[in-house]
């Protein structure tokens, strides 16, 4: 092989498997390595409501709690049982190695009722129980990322004892009430990413703990020439100088970085992603991207997130400025669940401590006022307004420069396909 042919098909593997090592470092940190938080099979909880002390994420919602759970599907289903939340939006997320999202089992397509699902991987063949209902997921290790809507503080105690019904059982014991003392991590490999080298390493030995996507047969094939895949041969890989592998992956990372610079599509100076998100096929220039920019997305079917940091006049937003954003009656967020306006420091992606503690503003915000005509306008700025009806919906912002993100959980088809589109930012 050439340098120019294994050179291309370093940067394809890479591209290939860059969000395949992030999910499984992702599984590692908080399941297998010396800081783990969990175990397999189990739900860990967060009951809390995000405010500009928390900094463990970049950009985090101030609508919903946020539980997880690694799901070994390897030898069986399991079964994730379900309380009646009584109508309060919640979504578990379930998405598998390869990113991409299995289903979102929550009230926007099951209800809120009482359910036992069963997830099921793929080289289970078996009966389920009566009343399960099942959830077929493409790899034998999966992520469940439950969300769960609250209200405020005086919401957390109450949202805290729902977090504890939402339980997990592999289906044995679901069946048998007999609980297993197997070591669900024993045989999953470890994670190493010390030099591209092992970086592709850690791929063959994750790639390897699940049959491949049909759709994944090409790509398979032709990287298999540099020794990577299931059951690549490692040797190949270390017969090609390492200046070649390493220009190889340094280039498909400013790939996927430029990518990331012109992520989704920008309407009213609103950047939206609505496209080839959540279930990418054979887009792995896309799944790249979206790992970089936003690891872990959703399906536009269940949130959308607009961001823009531009007003009107494509200037970037500062809290020396005062704006406001307009939405007529029949344009406010089309939404079959609820939306939010959350307002982020530009520097450091962090919510914004003001006199109201007040991070975002929605259709669940108490005290709204709309116009005559049913018509809502925010009003966006450093200082609070003096108009009692412009503070009522008035969003702090900070001093210094800033963006804000749109949130529209069950988003209209209209907003799905852009025939909505959220309004500019007028400077005042």
């Amino acid at each position: 092989m050439n340098e120019n042919d294994a050179s291309k098909q370093i940067k394809d593997a890479y591209i290939y498997g860059y969000p395949v090592v992030g999910m499984y470092e992702l599984l590692y940190q908080q399941v297998l390595g010396p800081k783990k938080s969990t175990t397999m099979n189990e739900f860990i909880h967060s009951a809390v409501i995000s405010t500009p002390k928390t900094t463990f994420i970049p950009a985090p919602n101030n609508d919903t709690t946020y539980s997880r759970a690694w799901l070994d599907l390897r030898d069986e289903p399991v079964i994730i049982e379900t309380p009646d939340t009584h109508q309060r939006y919640y979504s578990i997320q379930l998405t598998d190695l390869f990113t991409n999202v299995a289903d979102n089992l929550g009230k926007r397509l099951y209800g809120t009722e009482h359910h036992y699902f069963a997830i099921i991987g793929p080289t289970w063949r078996g009966d389920l129980p009566e009343d399960v209902i099942p959830i077929h997921c493409d790899t034998t290790l999966a992520l469940a990322f439950l969300r769960i809507l609250i209200n405020g503080e005086n919401d957390l105690e109450t949202v805290k004892d729902l977090q504890s019904h939402f339980i997990i059982k592999p289906l044995s014991e679901f069946v048998s009430g007999i609980k297993s003392d197997k070591d669900l991590t024993s045989e999953l490999p470890e994670y190493k990413v010390g030099n591209y080298y092992e970086f592709f390493e850690t791929l063959n030995n994750v790639l390897a703990l699940t049959p491949m996507l049909k759709q994944d047969e090409k790509i398979i094939l032709d990287i298999k020439s540099i020794g990577v895949g299931p059951m690549g041969d490692l040797a190949i890989l270390r017969g090609i100088p390492e200046v070649i592998v390493n220009d190889a992956c340094i280039s498909a990372r400013e790939i996927i970085d430029q990518g990331g610079m012109h992520f989704g599509e920008e309407v009213n100076h609103w950047r939206i992603a609505r496209k080839n998100i959540g279930v990418y096929g054979t887009d792995y220039m896309q799944r790249s991207v979206v790992w970089f920019k936003g690891a872990l997305a959703n399906s536009p079917e269940e949130s959308l997130y607009p961001s823009t940091f531009k007003d009107a006049q494509g200037n970037l937003l500062t809290g020396v400025n005062n704006y406001r954003i307009h939405f007529d009656k029949d344009q406010l967020p089309p939404v079959s669940q609820f939306w939010s306006l959350t307002m982020y420091r530009f520097s450091d992606a962090l919510l914004i401590d003001n006199e109201i503690n007040r991070y975002s503003i929605g259709d669940r915000t108490k005290g709204l006022h709309f116009d005559e005509e049913g018509g809502l306008t925010l009003y966006i700025q450093h200082l609070a307004p003096t108009n009692s009806v412009e503070k009522a919906n008035w969003l702090p912002s900070p001093k210094e420069s800033f963006y804000m993100t749109l949130r529209l959980y069950g988003p209209s088809e209209d907003a799905i396909q852009g025939v909505w589109a959220p309004p500019v930012i007028e400077k005042i």
